[in-house]
């Protein structure tokens, strides 16, 4: 983890107590909650990215992605073909 910085938040008295009375550590929770956010919304965007992508891919021939899964079935890889 690099260098450390301070964030506040501000929550009503009696939430902070409850918190304290069950002993919650807040500025764990609000750094595991930041960090799941932060990844829902990195994979969000990197599906985003690949969703447009597919839809400005051209499409494939009939039966290619059959013929890769054979394939790769029977040990090939990926095997071309000469159009």
């Amino acid at each position: 983890m690099g260098k450390l910085v301070t964030v506040s938040a501000k929550v009503s008295g009696e939430l902070k107590k409850r918190a304290d009375e069950l002993g919650i550590n807040i500025s764990a929770l609000l750094r595991k909650a930041l960090e799941d956010e932060l990844k829902r919304i990195e994979l969000q965007k990197t599906l985003e990215t690949l969703k447009e992508e597919v839809e400005a891919s051209p499409e494939l021939p009939e039966g290619t992605i059959v013929t890769i899964i054979r394939n790769m079935r029977e040990g090939r890889g990926i095997v071309k073909r000469v159009p």
